[in-house]
C-alpha cells in the first residue's frame, strides 16, 4: 500500500512540472547560427555573405555611320588611269611589222623607243640610230643570233621576231671579223663574222645566224692570204633566208656596204 501512494506522489510531481514548462518559448536557432555551428564542429571556415554586384551605368549607344551610295557605285576606274594602262600596253612601235620575207612569218614583239632615243627590243637589246644612211642602227651579234630562237625551218619554226623585220631594208652598222674570198687580188665581197675565221682552215666556221655577207661598195685590195681582219662594215641589211632542203644556209645580206679595217 505504501508502494502505492509513492508512486502516485512521484506522478503528480511530474505532471506538475510538466504544466509548468508547456508555456516557455523554444528559441530556434537562425541560418547563419547553423551554419557557425556546423563550420566550427566540421572545421570548415564560416562562408560570408554574399557581395551586392555593383550597378553598371548603361553605355551610350553610338548611331552606325551613314553610308553614301555614290561610294558603292560600280563605276571604271577614273580616265587618267584607264589611259595610263593603254598607254602601258601599246607603247610599242611597229617597226618592221609591214615587211614580207619569203619562207617566214614576222611574230610582233615589244619595240619601245627610250627618252634618249635609243630603240629597246623585247627588254634585251638596245638598238642606237635611226636605220638612215646617215645614222644606220647599231646592232649587236647578240641581236642578229636571236633570230635562232624562233626561225629553224628544218623542224618546222618559220618565225621572225619583229626585232628582225625592223632591220630588214633597213641601214646597219656591225663590227666583227671579216673573211675574203681566197685567190682574188681585189675583193668586191666579204664575209663579216661573230668568230675568228679566216676563209678556209683557222677558227670557228659561221652559222647563218652569226655571218653577214656582204657586196662591198668600193673593191678591196687583199695581198695576204688566210689573213684574219677585224672592222666595221656599214650598209643596207637584207634579211633573206636561203634554204636547201628546209636547212637554212644564209639569212643575212648587206647590200651596198663601206668597210673600215681595224688593222
Amino acid at each position: 500500500m505504501r508502494t502505492f501512494w509513492i508512486l502516485l506522489v512521484l506522478l503528480a510531481a511530474a505532471a506538475l512540472v510538466l504544466w509548468f514548462r508547456r508555456d516557455d518559448p523554444v528559441e530556434v536557432p537562425t541560418a547563419v547560427e547553423t551554419a557557425e555551428s556546423t563550420s566550427l564542429v566540421e572545421g570548415v571556415a564560416p562562408v560570408p555573405p554574399p557581395i551586392p554586384a555593383p550597378l553598371i551605368p548603361p553605355v551610350a549607344s553610338t548611331p552606325a555611320p551613314s553610308i553614301d551610295p555614290s561610294a558603292m557605285s560600280s563605276d571604271p576606274p577614273p580616265e587618267d588611269a584607264a589611259s595610263t594602262n593603254e598607254e602601258d600596253a601599246g607603247d610599242s612601235l611597229d617597226l618592221g611589222l609591214g615587211r614580207s620575207i619569203e619562207s617566214a612569218v614576222i611574230v610582233p614583239g615589244r619595240i619601245v623607243r627610250e627618252a634618249d632615243g635609243v630603240l629597246v627590243a623585247d627588254d634585251r637589246y638596245r638598238i642606237e640610230g635611226e636605220g638612215t644612211e646617215e645614222k644606220p642602227y647599231r646592232v649587236s651579234w647578240e641581236l642578229l643570233v636571236s633570230a635562232g630562237e624562233s626561225y629553224r625551218p628544218r623542224v618546222g619554226d618559220r618565225g621572225i621576231p619583229q626585232r628582225i623585220a625592223m632591220l630588214d631594208g633597213a641601214w646597219v652598222a656591225i663590227e666583227g671579223y671579216v673573211a675574203f674570198p681566197m685567190l682574188v687580188g681585189t675583193a668586191s665581197e666579204a664575209l663579216v663574222m661573230l668568230n675568228r675565221w679566216d676563209g678556209c682552215c683557222i677558227g670557228v666556221p659561221p652559222s647563218p645566224y652569226d655571218a653577214v655577207e656582204v657586196k662591198l661598195r668600193t673593191p678591196v685590195v687583199r695581198t695576204t692570204m688566210h689573213a684574219i681582219d677585224y672592222g666595221v662594215v656599214t650598209g643596207k641589211l637584207i634579211v633573206e633566208p636561203y634554204l636547201v632542203d628546209q636547212w637554212l644556209v644564209g639569212l643575212y645580206l648587206m647590200e651596198d656596204a663601206a668597210l673600215r679595217l681595224d688593222l
